[in-house]
């Protein structure tokens, strides 16, 4: 039972953090799908904007079934000042309703309003806005470079503060319509990035094989979350091997924890044993008794144990544990949000339940070989 009540709340911790990786970096950076220009997955630059023309558009009416909605977007970098501070940031093309469905922005303004499509403000994410010193209404100017070396630069008030739960983008991150950044870029009718949000996420792989046999791909490149996300998936996949490494530990332990218990049900049971044997109890029926009983009472431990750590994996999947010094500096290092969050993915349960079953289904074997090799007679009691 308390092996399976570690075991769960252990792979639920780490699954969690995983979940909440993913989920965060989609959500508010790559969705499940792109589409780009071929050369901007190596380059990310202005230069190298896609044209989000009629063809484009007759690939996504061709598997509107598979997808939800699409989020156009222009992406690249430009110098923000104010008066006495200038940054480096990343401006952030959108259209406002698009992007609100897949990120949902508008419910974490922490100040003013979310733009609109057209509008000549910007929303500046609230880390950036403390950097800069800047509240609602404040102007700043942006410079930058724009499609083909064009000059990128403007003046744009401040309509709205986000707060982003990705604290690198929530100290970079501007966010403007996408008309108002096609025009300070140069770049009309001409995206950095089509975001594809499937109606069936399961289903991503699938739906971007199908894109990309349609797509023209001598100017078009297909990419799957995964593969841009390929760098954080590697170091999950190394994470989770050292967890696995301390989880064989763990359930060696159990394998010999439940060997020692049956170990000394079977000798304290000797004389129990030849009792039943001259009453003349056949050996197979008394393996099978020795066999189910180390089964049920695993069994019995396995449930307890998925029943008792389903409240408190539930609890904290709902209020997520904060991380303070120095392991959330290194988790906002990594550009994610300081909380350790718990995953209440069925699997967890009943995986682990299944893993501590089955190595009880093997130490019960070992009742069996003894019943069928036990002496009846002690020899050496005969001969004193």
């Amino acid at each position: 039972m308390f092996a399976v009540i570690l075991a769960v709340f252990f792979f639920s911790m780490e699954q969690g953090s995983y979940e909440r990786m993913i989920d965060t970096t989609v959500k508010y950076s790559t969705g499940y799908i792109q589409i780009q220009d071929v050369m901007y997955d190596e380059e990310p630059s202005m230069d190298y904007a896609m044209l989000f023309d009629d063809n484009i558009k007759d690939l996504l009416n061709e598997f509107e079934e598979d997808i939800a909605y699409h989020v156009p977007r222009i992406q690249s970098f430009a110098l923000v000042a104010t008066d006495e501070i200038t940054r480096g940031s990343m401006v952030i093309g959108i259209e406002p309703e698009l992007e609100d469905r897949m990120s949902e922005l508008s419910d974490d303004m922490v100040e003013g309003e979310f733009i609109e499509s057209g509008d000549d403000g910007v929303v500046v994410a609230e880390g950036l806005a403390g950097i800069l010193n800047i509240g609602i209404g404040d102007t700043l100017v942006l410079l930058g470079q724009g499609f083909h070396g064009a000059t990128a630069s403007g003046l744009y008030p401040v309509k709205g503060i986000v707060d982003l739960r990705l604290p690198e983008l929530n100290n970079n991150s501007i966010y403007m319509s996408l008309e108002a950044a096609q025009w300070f870029y140069d770049a009309e009718s001409r995206l950095t990035s089509l975001i594809i949000m499937p109606e069936n996420p399961s289903r991503t792989d699938q739906l971007a094989e199908g894109l990309n046999s349609k797509i023209d791909s001598e100017w078009y490149n297909v990419l799957t979350w995964e593969e841009m996300l390929e760098d954080l998936l590697n170091m999950m996949q190394f994470d989770m091997a050292g967890t696995w490494v301390l989880m064989i530990i763990l359930y060696i332990v159990i394998a010999f924890g439940l060997f020692g218990t049956i170990l000394t049900m079977l000798i304290e049971r000797r004389r129990e044993f030849r009792l039943l044997f001259s009453l003349g109890l056949k050996r197979s029926s008394l393996a099978a008794v020795c066999f189910f009983e180390s089964v049920f009472i695993t069994f019995t431990g396995a449930i307890a144990g998925i029943l008792l750590a389903f409240p408190v994996v539930l609890y904290f999947f709902h209020n997520p544990i904060p991380l303070t010094g120095g392991m959330a500096e290194t988790i906002i290092d990594y550009g994610f949000e300081p909380v350790m969050p718990f995953s209440m993915t069925p699997s967890i349960f009943y995986t682990q339940a299944i893993i501590v079953f089955s190595i009880a289904f093997l130490v019960g074997l070992f009742p069996v070989y003894k019943v069928f090799k036990f002496k009846i007679v002690d020899q050496k009691k005969i001969k004193n």
